[in-house]
Protein backbone atom coordinates (compact mmCIF):
# COMPACT_ATOMS: atom_id res chain seq x y z
CA UNK A 1 0.00 0.00 0.00
CA UNK A 2 1.25 3.53 -0.95
CA UNK A 3 1.90 6.36 1.66
CA UNK A 4 -0.42 8.38 -0.38
CA UNK A 5 -3.20 5.45 0.01
CA UNK A 6 -2.41 5.18 3.58
CA UNK A 7 -2.88 9.23 3.82
CA UNK A 8 -7.18 8.97 2.76
CA UNK A 9 -7.74 6.99 5.96
CA UNK A 10 -10.88 8.54 7.54
CA UNK A 11 -8.51 9.34 10.54
CA UNK A 12 -6.89 12.42 7.95
CA UNK A 13 -10.90 13.54 7.82
CA UNK A 14 -11.32 15.86 10.49
CA UNK A 15 -15.56 15.96 9.88
CA UNK A 16 -14.97 12.02 10.42
CA UNK A 17 -13.45 10.49 13.31
CA UNK A 18 -11.47 7.20 13.58
CA UNK A 19 -14.38 4.77 15.69
CA UNK A 20 -11.54 2.60 17.21
CA UNK A 21 -12.54 0.13 19.48
CA UNK A 22 -10.16 -1.59 22.08
CA UNK A 23 -11.18 -5.15 23.31
CA UNK A 24 -9.35 -6.36 26.23
CA UNK A 25 -9.60 -8.66 28.83
CA UNK A 26 -9.55 -5.84 31.63
CA UNK A 27 -8.29 -2.10 31.70
CA UNK A 28 -5.43 -2.77 33.95
CA UNK A 29 -4.43 0.13 35.44
CA UNK A 30 -0.66 0.53 34.11
CA UNK A 31 -2.67 0.52 30.79
CA UNK A 32 -5.54 3.29 31.30
CA UNK A 33 -3.01 6.22 30.86
CA UNK A 34 -2.40 4.55 27.28
CA UNK A 35 -6.26 4.44 26.67
CA UNK A 36 -6.47 7.91 27.69
CA UNK A 37 -3.85 9.38 25.17
CA UNK A 38 -5.47 7.52 22.38
CA UNK A 39 -8.79 9.15 23.44
CA UNK A 40 -7.20 12.41 23.60
CA UNK A 41 -5.72 11.75 19.23
CA UNK A 42 -6.99 14.41 16.94
CA UNK A 43 -9.36 12.20 14.98
CA UNK A 44 -10.08 9.76 16.84
CA UNK A 45 -13.57 8.52 18.27
CA UNK A 46 -11.97 6.14 20.80
CA UNK A 47 -14.11 3.04 22.84
CA UNK A 48 -12.84 0.27 25.16
CA UNK A 49 -14.72 -3.02 25.70
CA UNK A 50 -13.62 -4.91 28.76
CA UNK A 51 -14.97 -8.05 30.67
CA UNK A 52 -15.16 -8.24 34.56
CA UNK A 53 -12.21 -9.20 36.72
CA UNK A 54 -10.43 -12.42 38.00
CA UNK A 55 -10.65 -12.05 41.86
CA UNK A 56 -7.45 -13.28 43.43
CA UNK A 57 -5.11 -12.47 40.25
CA UNK A 58 -3.60 -9.60 38.41
CA UNK A 59 -6.11 -9.34 35.83
CA UNK A 60 -8.00 -6.78 37.67
CA UNK A 61 -9.06 -3.41 35.86
CA UNK A 62 -7.84 -0.12 37.88
CA UNK A 63 -9.90 1.65 40.23
CA UNK A 64 -9.79 5.09 37.63
CA UNK A 65 -10.99 4.59 34.36
CA UNK A 66 -12.10 8.59 33.60
CA UNK A 67 -10.63 9.86 30.35
CA UNK A 68 -11.93 7.74 27.78
CA UNK A 69 -15.44 5.99 26.85
CA UNK A 70 -15.70 2.28 28.24
CA UNK A 71 -18.11 -0.50 28.60
CA UNK A 72 -17.73 -3.56 30.63
CA UNK A 73 -19.07 -6.79 29.15
CA UNK A 74 -20.42 -9.98 31.47
CA UNK A 75 -17.77 -12.30 31.24
CA UNK A 76 -17.74 -15.91 31.62
CA UNK A 77 -14.58 -17.90 33.12
CA UNK A 78 -13.77 -20.86 30.56
CA UNK A 79 -11.47 -23.32 32.05
CA UNK A 80 -8.49 -23.71 30.19
CA UNK A 81 -6.15 -27.60 30.65
CA UNK A 82 -2.78 -26.70 31.14
CA UNK A 83 0.16 -28.91 32.28
CA UNK A 84 1.58 -27.16 34.89
CA UNK A 85 -1.70 -24.81 36.64
CA UNK A 86 -5.87 -24.56 35.35
CA UNK A 87 -6.40 -21.06 33.86
CA UNK A 88 -9.23 -19.61 33.11
CA UNK A 89 -10.45 -17.73 29.76
CA UNK A 90 -12.78 -15.16 29.57
CA UNK A 91 -15.32 -15.09 27.13
CA UNK A 92 -18.15 -11.94 26.74
CA UNK A 93 -21.29 -13.77 24.33
CA UNK A 94 -22.11 -10.44 24.03
CA UNK A 95 -19.26 -8.58 22.36
CA UNK A 96 -20.27 -9.27 19.11
CA UNK A 97 -23.70 -7.15 19.50
CA UNK A 98 -21.74 -4.71 21.34
CA UNK A 99 -19.55 -3.99 18.19
CA UNK A 100 -22.29 -4.03 15.86
CA UNK A 101 -23.91 -1.00 17.55
CA UNK A 102 -20.19 1.14 18.03
CA UNK A 103 -19.46 -0.26 14.26
CA UNK A 104 -15.90 0.04 14.71
CA UNK A 105 -13.66 1.49 11.77
CA UNK A 106 -10.78 -0.66 13.78
CA UNK A 107 -10.86 -2.88 16.12
CA UNK A 108 -7.50 -2.94 18.44
CA UNK A 109 -7.32 -6.01 20.51
CA UNK A 110 -5.56 -8.15 23.11
CA UNK A 111 -3.85 -10.95 20.96
CA UNK A 112 -3.28 -14.44 22.43
CA UNK A 113 -4.06 -13.62 25.79
CA UNK A 114 -7.64 -13.05 25.22
CA UNK A 115 -8.14 -15.65 22.86
CA UNK A 116 -11.61 -16.45 23.33
CA UNK A 117 -13.30 -13.24 22.71
CA UNK A 118 -10.35 -12.94 19.89
CA UNK A 119 -12.18 -15.48 18.21
CA UNK A 120 -15.51 -13.68 18.27
CA UNK A 121 -13.93 -10.45 16.98
CA UNK A 122 -12.87 -11.96 14.00
CA UNK A 123 -16.05 -13.40 13.38
CA UNK A 124 -17.46 -10.03 13.62
CA UNK A 125 -14.89 -8.59 11.44
CA UNK A 126 -14.92 -11.15 8.85
CA UNK A 127 -18.72 -10.21 8.50
CA UNK A 128 -18.49 -6.19 8.34
CA UNK A 129 -15.03 -6.62 7.15
CA UNK A 130 -13.62 -4.33 9.93
CA UNK A 131 -9.86 -4.65 10.20
CA UNK A 132 -8.30 -5.81 12.98
CA UNK A 133 -4.98 -4.45 15.02
CA UNK A 134 -3.29 -7.65 16.91
CA UNK A 135 -1.83 -6.20 19.62
CA UNK A 136 0.78 -8.45 20.78
CA UNK A 137 3.83 -9.76 22.76
CA UNK A 138 4.61 -12.02 19.46
CA UNK A 139 6.33 -15.60 21.39
CA UNK A 140 8.42 -15.81 24.07
CA UNK A 141 11.18 -18.41 23.64
CA UNK A 142 10.01 -22.47 24.95
CA UNK A 143 11.24 -23.67 27.92
CA UNK A 144 9.97 -26.93 26.75
CA UNK A 145 7.90 -28.98 24.33
CA UNK A 146 4.49 -27.74 23.78
CA UNK A 147 1.40 -29.65 25.07
CA UNK A 148 -1.96 -30.71 22.98
CA UNK A 149 -3.21 -27.35 24.19
CA UNK A 150 -0.63 -24.98 23.42
CA UNK A 151 0.06 -26.19 19.59
CA UNK A 152 -4.07 -25.60 19.20
CA UNK A 153 -3.96 -22.33 20.76
CA UNK A 154 -0.70 -21.54 18.95
CA UNK A 155 -2.54 -22.55 15.30
CA UNK A 156 -5.52 -20.26 16.04
CA UNK A 157 -3.51 -17.63 16.97
CA UNK A 158 -1.20 -17.71 13.59
CA UNK A 159 -4.88 -17.70 11.84
CA UNK A 160 -5.65 -14.74 13.24
CA UNK A 161 -2.25 -12.82 12.84
CA UNK A 162 -2.60 -13.84 9.40
CA UNK A 163 -6.06 -11.90 8.92
CA UNK A 164 -5.09 -8.89 11.26
CA UNK A 165 -4.67 -5.75 8.83
CA UNK A 166 -1.45 -4.64 11.28
CA UNK A 167 0.32 -6.76 13.65
CA UNK A 168 1.47 -4.09 16.61
CA UNK A 169 4.38 -6.07 18.81
CA UNK A 170 5.27 -5.09 22.11
CA UNK A 171 9.24 -5.35 20.91
CA UNK A 172 12.06 -6.37 18.98
CA UNK A 173 10.97 -10.11 19.85
CA UNK A 174 7.55 -9.47 18.35
CA UNK A 175 8.90 -8.25 15.27
CA UNK A 176 11.39 -10.96 14.98
CA UNK A 177 8.34 -13.26 15.65
CA UNK A 178 6.76 -11.68 13.13
CA UNK A 179 9.66 -12.00 10.25
CA UNK A 180 10.09 -15.65 11.34
CA UNK A 181 6.31 -16.13 10.37
CA UNK A 182 6.61 -14.39 6.99
CA UNK A 183 4.14 -11.91 7.70
CA UNK A 184 4.74 -8.90 5.52
CA UNK A 185 7.01 -6.05 6.44
CA UNK A 186 4.26 -3.46 5.61
CA UNK A 187 1.70 -4.58 8.19
CA UNK A 188 4.67 -4.63 11.06
CA UNK A 189 4.73 -1.95 14.13
CA UNK A 190 6.95 -1.96 16.95
CA UNK A 191 5.67 0.12 20.15
CA UNK A 192 8.39 -0.89 22.78
CA UNK A 193 6.37 -1.36 25.63
CA UNK A 194 7.03 1.04 28.63
CA UNK A 195 4.92 3.63 31.44
CA UNK A 196 3.03 6.74 31.24
CA UNK A 197 6.95 8.14 31.22
CA UNK A 198 5.55 11.97 31.82
CA UNK A 199 3.49 10.75 34.27
CA UNK A 200 6.55 9.24 36.15
CA UNK A 201 8.59 12.37 35.81
CA UNK A 202 6.03 14.37 37.31
CA UNK A 203 5.86 11.64 39.99
CA UNK A 204 9.70 11.81 40.83
CA UNK A 205 9.71 15.42 40.76
CA UNK A 206 6.59 15.40 43.38
CA UNK A 207 7.80 12.59 45.69
CA UNK A 208 11.72 13.09 46.14
CA UNK A 209 11.07 14.54 49.21
CA UNK A 210 8.88 11.46 50.23
CA UNK A 211 10.97 9.28 49.60
CA UNK A 212 14.14 10.84 51.85
CA UNK A 213 11.67 10.65 54.68
CA UNK A 214 10.87 6.92 53.28
CA UNK A 215 14.48 5.78 53.31
CA UNK A 216 14.65 7.15 56.77
CA UNK A 217 11.62 5.73 58.13
CA UNK A 218 13.07 1.88 56.48
CA UNK A 219 16.58 2.28 57.74
CA UNK A 220 17.85 2.51 54.43
CA UNK A 221 19.75 5.48 54.36
CA UNK A 222 23.31 4.71 53.69
CA UNK A 223 22.44 1.69 52.16
CA UNK A 224 23.00 -0.23 48.49
CA UNK A 225 19.25 -1.21 47.84
CA UNK A 226 18.65 -4.17 45.21
CA UNK A 227 14.81 -3.13 44.22
CA UNK A 228 12.19 -5.30 42.43
CA UNK A 229 8.46 -3.86 41.88
CA UNK A 230 6.03 -6.06 40.68
CA UNK A 231 3.83 -8.94 40.61
CA UNK A 232 4.77 -12.33 43.13
CA UNK A 233 4.49 -14.70 40.93
CA UNK A 234 6.43 -18.06 39.83
CA UNK A 235 6.50 -17.10 36.30
CA UNK A 236 8.96 -14.29 37.84
CA UNK A 237 11.58 -16.46 39.21
CA UNK A 238 12.05 -14.10 42.79
CA UNK A 239 13.50 -16.84 44.38
CA UNK A 240 16.61 -16.57 41.92
CA UNK A 241 16.71 -13.16 43.33
CA UNK A 242 16.32 -13.97 47.09
CA UNK A 243 19.14 -16.36 46.69
CA UNK A 244 21.60 -14.02 45.10
CA UNK A 245 20.92 -11.66 47.74
CA UNK A 246 21.34 -14.13 50.81
CA UNK A 247 24.81 -14.82 49.10
CA UNK A 248 25.98 -11.63 48.89
CA UNK A 249 24.40 -10.03 51.90
CA UNK A 250 27.14 -11.48 53.95
CA UNK A 251 29.98 -9.59 51.82
CA UNK A 252 28.62 -6.47 51.80
CA UNK A 253 27.19 -5.14 55.11
CA UNK A 254 25.28 -1.77 53.38
CA UNK A 255 22.87 -4.20 51.00
CA UNK A 256 19.21 -4.59 51.27
CA UNK A 257 16.70 -6.13 49.43
CA UNK A 258 13.19 -4.32 48.84
CA UNK A 259 10.63 -6.15 47.14
CA UNK A 260 7.36 -4.14 46.29
CA UNK A 261 3.96 -6.21 44.96
CA UNK A 262 1.45 -8.83 46.27
CA UNK A 263 0.67 -11.99 44.62
CA UNK A 264 -0.07 -15.58 45.59
CA UNK A 265 3.22 -16.49 45.62
CA UNK A 266 4.46 -13.73 47.94
CA UNK A 267 3.84 -16.36 51.38
CA UNK A 268 6.16 -18.88 49.94
CA UNK A 269 8.91 -16.02 48.88
CA UNK A 270 9.09 -14.78 52.71
CA UNK A 271 9.47 -18.49 53.54
CA UNK A 272 12.08 -18.87 51.51
CA UNK A 273 13.61 -15.83 51.93
CA UNK A 274 13.98 -17.59 56.11
CA UNK A 275 14.62 -20.80 55.06
CA UNK A 276 18.21 -19.18 53.04
CA UNK A 277 19.33 -17.06 55.63
CA UNK A 278 17.51 -13.39 53.87
CA UNK A 279 14.93 -13.29 56.47
CA UNK A 280 15.63 -9.03 56.38
CA UNK A 281 14.26 -9.14 53.23
CA UNK A 282 11.68 -5.91 53.00
CA UNK A 283 8.27 -7.31 51.89
CA UNK A 284 6.15 -3.92 51.05
CA UNK A 285 3.01 -5.25 49.75
CA UNK A 286 1.39 -3.91 46.76
CA UNK A 287 2.03 0.18 46.38
CA UNK A 288 0.32 1.77 43.09
CA UNK A 289 -0.06 5.47 44.27
CA UNK A 290 3.12 6.70 44.93
CA UNK A 291 5.18 4.22 43.88
CA UNK A 292 7.85 6.28 42.71
CA UNK A 293 9.01 6.71 46.23
CA UNK A 294 10.23 3.17 46.42
CA UNK A 295 12.10 3.43 43.10
CA UNK A 296 13.66 6.37 44.39
CA UNK A 297 14.76 4.13 46.95
CA UNK A 298 16.76 1.67 44.67
CA UNK A 299 20.11 1.71 43.48
CA UNK A 300 19.41 -1.00 40.81
CA UNK A 301 16.46 -2.59 39.56
CA UNK A 302 16.26 -6.68 39.01
CA UNK A 303 13.75 -8.26 36.98
CA UNK A 304 14.37 -12.06 37.31
CA UNK A 305 11.77 -13.26 35.32
CA UNK A 306 8.97 -12.62 33.08
CA UNK A 307 7.62 -9.29 33.32
CA UNK A 308 8.07 -5.78 31.40
CA UNK A 309 6.77 -2.71 31.91
CA UNK A 310 8.85 -2.20 35.43
CA UNK A 311 11.79 -1.64 33.24
CA UNK A 312 11.41 1.71 31.47
CA UNK A 313 9.29 2.52 35.18
CA UNK A 314 12.83 2.18 36.40
CA UNK A 315 14.70 3.36 33.51
CA UNK A 316 12.92 6.22 34.45
CA UNK A 317 14.08 6.77 37.68
CA UNK A 318 17.58 6.67 36.76
CA UNK A 319 18.25 2.86 37.72
CA UNK A 320 20.07 0.26 35.72
CA UNK A 321 18.25 -2.97 35.28
CA UNK A 322 19.75 -6.29 35.62
CA UNK A 323 17.39 -8.91 33.45
CA UNK A 324 17.05 -12.23 32.32
CA UNK A 325 13.77 -13.02 29.97
CA UNK A 326 10.58 -10.57 30.46
CA UNK A 327 8.19 -9.82 27.99
CA UNK A 328 10.89 -9.19 25.05
CA UNK A 329 10.70 -5.39 26.14
CA UNK A 330 14.21 -5.77 27.43
CA UNK A 331 15.76 -6.35 24.33
CA UNK A 332 15.22 -2.81 23.10
CA UNK A 333 15.35 -1.04 26.66
CA UNK A 334 18.31 -2.89 28.27
CA UNK A 335 21.59 -2.20 26.70
CA UNK A 336 23.84 -5.22 27.73
CA UNK A 337 26.84 -3.30 29.78
CA UNK A 338 25.40 0.31 29.19
CA UNK A 339 22.69 0.59 31.29
CA UNK A 340 22.19 -2.64 32.83
CA UNK A 341 23.23 -6.77 31.87
CA UNK A 342 21.04 -9.40 29.85
CA UNK A 343 21.19 -12.58 31.97
CA UNK A 344 19.93 -15.88 30.62
CA UNK A 345 16.73 -17.05 32.42
CA UNK A 346 17.58 -18.91 35.27
CA UNK A 347 21.86 -18.60 34.92
CA UNK A 348 21.86 -17.69 38.82
CA UNK A 349 25.43 -17.82 39.02
CA UNK A 350 25.71 -15.17 36.17
CA UNK A 351 22.86 -13.17 37.83
CA UNK A 352 25.09 -12.64 40.95
CA UNK A 353 28.10 -11.98 39.15
CA UNK A 354 26.12 -8.93 37.40
CA UNK A 355 24.44 -7.73 40.70
CA UNK A 356 28.07 -8.02 42.56
CA UNK A 357 29.54 -5.76 40.03
CA UNK A 358 27.16 -2.70 40.01
CA UNK A 359 27.43 -3.00 43.99
CA UNK A 360 31.58 -3.25 43.85
CA UNK A 361 31.59 0.07 41.63
CA UNK A 362 29.03 2.61 42.43
CA UNK A 363 30.57 5.18 40.35
CA UNK A 364 29.74 2.79 37.44
CA UNK A 365 25.89 1.92 38.37
CA UNK A 366 25.38 5.86 38.91
CA UNK A 367 26.41 6.41 35.27
CA UNK A 368 24.68 3.25 33.82
CA UNK A 369 21.00 4.75 35.96
CA UNK A 370 21.71 7.99 33.93
CA UNK A 371 22.23 6.50 30.82
CA UNK A 372 18.76 4.70 31.59
CA UNK A 373 16.85 7.74 31.73
CA UNK A 374 18.68 9.25 29.14
CA UNK A 375 16.88 6.17 26.76
CA UNK A 376 13.86 7.07 28.28
CA UNK A 377 14.03 10.77 27.81
CA UNK A 378 15.05 10.57 24.16
CA UNK A 379 14.53 7.59 22.73
CA UNK A 380 11.69 5.08 24.04
CA UNK A 381 9.19 6.80 25.82
CA UNK A 382 5.53 7.17 26.26
CA UNK A 383 5.60 9.93 23.18
CA UNK A 384 7.23 6.77 20.45
CA UNK A 385 4.92 4.56 21.86
CA UNK A 386 1.75 6.19 20.72
CA UNK A 387 2.78 7.34 17.73
CA UNK A 388 3.53 3.64 16.43
CA UNK A 389 0.22 2.32 18.37
CA UNK A 390 -1.58 5.30 16.16
CA UNK A 391 0.50 4.66 12.92
CA UNK A 392 -0.66 0.86 13.61
CA UNK A 393 -3.99 2.01 13.63
CA UNK A 394 -4.25 4.28 10.64
CA UNK A 395 -2.08 1.68 8.49
CA UNK A 396 -5.06 -0.54 9.40
CA UNK A 397 -7.95 1.96 8.46
CA UNK A 398 -6.22 2.39 4.77
CA UNK A 399 -6.84 -1.70 4.07
CA UNK A 400 -10.74 -1.39 4.98
CA UNK A 401 -12.39 -1.77 1.54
Amino acid sequence: MSQDSRSQSPVSNPRRPLRVVLVYRVLFHWRTPVFRRLASQPGIDFVALYGADFPGTKVVSGSDLSGFRSHRLATLRLPVPEPTAPVQMPLSPNLPLRLARLRPDVILTEGGSNLANDILVFLYAWISRTPVVWWTLGELPATGPPSRSQRIFRWIVRSMERRSAALLGYSSLATRYFDRQGYPKEKQFKAVNCVDTDRVFEEIRRLRDDADSLRTELDLDGKFVLLYVGAMAASKRLEDLIDVYARLRPRYESLRLVMVGEGVHRASLQEHAQRVGAGDVLFTGQIIDKVSAYFLLGNVFVLPGLGGLAISQAMAHGLPVVATQADGCELDLVRDGENGFLVPVGEVAELEARIESLIRDPERTAAMGERSRTIIENELNIHTYMENVVRAIRYAAGTRP
